[in-house]
């Protein structure tokens, strides 16, 4: 299976984007009223609200991904933490099963034996 360039489809997807916005600047060009608080309003071409609505729009959107990609990083960081605690109770299990099949090597083999029963049971 071919893989499929996204640096390519982000550059035209984006190209296209910007032909889209800059057709619609030429084409609105008259002014509208933006009232920003009782009493306080002013007057702006279309495609002028619409630049500073999408650029809004993106901080938002980059601010957001911001803090998910820390939130994300923490999750990830206490996942790591995790497996490495797991790893360290593994070694400490099999350092105490060894010991303890050094000390007293005959409870292994009853260990094992009615291990094998149950399963045979089961």
């Amino acid at each position: 299976m071919q893989k499929i360039n996204l640096k390519a489809i982000n550059f035209a997807v984006m190209f296209v984007l910007a032909l889209l916005m800059v057709y619609f600047t030429l084409e609105n060009t008259s002014a509208a009223t933006v009232n920003i608080a009782p009493g306080v309003s002013g007057s702006l071409p279309i495609a002028a609200l619409v630049l500073i609505a999408s650029g809004l729009g993106a901080c938002g959107a980059w601010l957001f991904a911001g803090w998910s990609d820390k939130l994300r990083g923490d999750e990830i960081r206490e996942l790591e933490d995790t497996k490495n605690r797991i790893k360290e109770l593994e070694l400490d299990y099999n350092r105490l099963k060894a010991k303890q099949n050094n000390l007293l090597p005959f409870m292994s083999f009853s260990g094992e034996k009615e291990l094998e029963i149950d399963k045979d049971a089961a």
